[in-house]
């Protein structure tokens, strides 16, 4: 039985919301007609890979996403708020432009960035980024270390999750990586470590 679980970690397809840029956080909001071709798109990248679960936000979006995602597999689906997207407090529904004109641009810079110094900032009344990657730490975690049958999962989530588990994890990018919808990222968890590897951007 292997130590190392491959995760194949990948962002929901496109919303209005996204279409409008508009900050979505824990608001629940469905995908349009081109997110679902998205997700077929990735549906054809998964077909021919062996995966023993999905592990899910429980948000449509990221529900929607896998089931067609991975339409060609049996595998559990275990869905779990605690992969959703950072709860952004009171910028959730408002576009890019209103949060600049109200906040600053510097503070969506800073929001963006994937420096250190950074990591503990969050909009008035939601996570920080900080507390963001812990939930989805611990919650994989528990989830990887109790199934050790799986030797190679599926993560359907949000951009800001991707950031964070990507750039938490050893040998990650140096510059803060795309995230546009349907992307796919491949990172590794070993169990006997505890500990993250950053392995492709499937393009």
């Amino acid at each position: 039985m292997s130590d190392v679980v491959q995760l194949l970690v990948f962002r929901h397809g496109e919303t209005d919301w996204n279409l409008n840029k508009k900050f979505q956080g824990h608001t629940n909001i469905p995908l349009n007609q081109k997110g679902r071709v998205q997700a077929e798109s990735l549906q054809k990248k998964l077909a021919a890979i062996d995966l023993d679960a999905c592990l899910c936000s429980d948000l449509d979006r990221a529900i929607e996403t896998a089931k067609i995602a991975l339409a060609e597999h049996t595998v559990p689906f275990l869905y779990s708020a605690a992969l959703r997207e950072t709860h952004l407090g009171d910028v959730e529904g408002q576009s890019q432009v209103q949060i600049i004109e109200k906040y600053g641009e510097d503070m969506l810079v800073q929001w963006r960035s994937i420096k250190p110094e950074h990591q503990s900032m969050g909009f008035p009344n939601g996570e920080t980024k900080v507390q963001h990657l812990k939930r989805l730490k611990e919650y994989l975690e528990t989830a990887l270390m109790a199934n050790p049958q799986f030797k190679r999962v599926a993560i359907s989530t949000h951009g800001g999750s991707l950031v964070r588990l990507v750039h938490s994890a050893d040998n990650s990018p140096e510059q803060a990586i795309v995230i546009p919808n349907c992307c796919l990222y491949e990172l590794s968890f070993d169990r006997a470590k505890r500990s993250w590897h950053y392995q492709a951007y499937h393009e």
